[in-house]
């Protein structure tokens, strides 16, 4: 009487092993399309040296020119914007010297999509009003900075240009509040990132991204004002 039993439980124990199997192999398919992440090679852009006229005042002194940039107003604009009459930049431009890599911990579906920035002068440089303008997919839900050294209220005047193929154009422009000149620079080697996280994020390669690139740096202490008003940017906080 036992032996139809025990046939009976090594048959249902032999059919759980073939779900059990079934199951892990779907998830071996199916978790590289799911998580697949990449990360450019560095590109070289901008001068070999530089000259940069630095901010005075110190931090929280809301009328010196070091706070020049803790407050903007919006720049809604009234027609289209003219970024997308402008042909696409095709290789890293600035007008300092940096070297940048777009890294991401997805290159299909959502993710966080990173623009690292490093320092390849000998000198600090100061990164307080600085314009920044790449193609990355579009609909970010998230976009803000970080770096390799102490820094501190960083917020910026953001806008997204949808093209219409999945892809956007994006300009931010940094700014910085309540803390002193080092910590709203990078100093020589060290790195800083800008990340912009959302979805879709095979409408555009890593390569494309980083190629696209466009980065002015505010060498006058004028605020890179005419840049965000070209753009119709909006006022985000920290």
């Amino acid at each position: 009487m036992r032996r139809p039993t025990a046939r009976l439980a090594l048959a249902a124990f032999a059919a759980l092993a073939l779900v059990v199997t079934a199951i892990a192999v779907q998830l071996g398919v199916s978790r590289p399309a799911t998580a697949a992440a990449g990360q450019t090679t560095a590109v070289n852009g901008g001068p070999e040296t530089f000259t940069q006229a630095l901010p005075t005042g110190g931090a929280s002194q809301y009328t010196t020119p070091l706070e020049r940039c803790h407050t903007s107003p919006s720049y809604p604009l009234s027609g289209r914007n003219p970024i997308l009459d402008e042909p696409l930049t095709r290789s890293f431009t600035s007008n300092v010297p940096l070297s940048v890599s777009v890294r991401a911990d997805s290159t299909t579906g959502y993710g966080l999509r990173e623009l690292v920035f490093t320092n390849r002068s000998s000198k600090p440089i100061h990164l307080d009003c600085g314009v920044l303008v790449f193609l990355a997919p579009s609909g970010s839900d998230q976009h803000h900075y970080g770096a390799s050294q102490p820094f501190g209220h960083p917020q910026q005047d953001f806008v997204e240009v949808k093209r219409g193929d999945g892809t956007s154009y994006y300009i931010a422009r940094l700014g910085f509040h309540d803390v002193a000149l080092p910590q709203r620079g990078i100093d020589p080697g060290h790195t800083w990132v800008y990340k912009l996280g959302g979805p879709g994020q095979g409408a555009v390669s890593l390569e494309t991204t980083r190629d696209s690139i466009r980065f002015t740096a505010d060498l006058t202490v004028s605020s890179n004002t005419d840049l965000v008003k070209k753009y119709g940017t909006t006022r985000y906080a920290n």
